[in-house]
């Protein structure tokens, strides 16, 4: 599948994500013993994002990130200090600053840009480009790309293992799996599922993949030991979405 239809690209985004993705950060602010946690929504058609203190419930804060940047997925680092907010419409990834909630750089990455996920040191963010079927490696201590790689087609999301050293791309178009190592950014692996994979989440410790295959109805199971398919599950129509259960000190310690 080399090709996507603007029919099906909309399709995709009806289902998956009408108009928000939101990650949720807990951060201490300076002189407040108790940690106060924020929501972070990315608002795709005002290319904004909404700051919700989730003690109250309200809005405290909104960030433009600009025009048309057509915000998507978000990923926040492990002392919560920094939001990557993935730009689709501008190549870009908007840094948060969530002391200030300004932005503090907009890195250019590879074309349509939507997944991305945080290592669990803070060092290193991997972004998945759509269009141009690679990945972007953001260096979070200048906010730059240090590297890039060539995946399968149409690379959608992205998950990290909790040890930090492999992470997984979910290839939308060419029906597999890219593993990555951490240390070297080399691709060591390719595993092919279902068809169409739409979501991805990894288990706290750091066994299996579960991988959401939207045209099959079913789910894939790698086992990260040896990054073979060990099971697939039958599910419900068009399933996309898997939620990756951790440990509160997996993320935030």
């Amino acid at each position: 599948m080399t090709e996507i239809t603007s029919d099906n690209k909309h399709r995709m985004y009806v289902v998956i994500q009408i108009l928000v993705i939101t990650a949720m950060v807990f951060l201490m602010l300076m002189g407040v013993t108790a940690a106060i946690p924020y929501a972070y929504i990315t608002n795709e058609l005002t290319n904004s994002v909404s700051v919700i203190d989730t003690t109250n419930n309200n809005v405290t804060a909104t960030v433009n990130v600009g025009f048309p940047h057509y915000p998507n997925e978000v990923a926040v680092i492990p002392d919560g200090t920094k939001i990557y907010i993935t730009n689709s419409e501008s190549n870009t990834v908007s840094v948060i600053n969530t002391e200030t909630n300004n932005i503090a750089a907009d890195t250019t990455v590879g074309s349509y840009p939507y997944g991305i996920t945080a290592t669990p040191d803070g060092t290193k963010v991997y972004v998945a480009n759509r269009f141009s079927n690679n990945i972007s490696v953001i260096d979070t201590a200048t906010n730059n790309v240090i590297a890039t790689m060539l995946v399968g087609s149409w690379p959608w999301k992205v998950s990290v293992t909790p040890d930090g050293k492999k992470v997984y791309v979910i290839n939308y178009g060419s029906n597999n799996v890219s593993v990555i190592d951490t240390v070297t950014n080399n691709i060591t692996n390719t595993v092919s599922v279902g068809v169409n994979p739409a979501g991805i989440a990894i288990t706290p410790d750091g066994k299996k993949v579960y991988v959401a295959n939207s045209l099959n109805n079913n789910i894939s199971v790698i086992d990260i030991a040896t990054n073979n398919v060990t099971a697939t599950v039958n599910v419900g129509s068009m399933p996309v979405g898997v939620v990756q259960l951790a440990r509160m000190e997996q993320i935030y310690t």
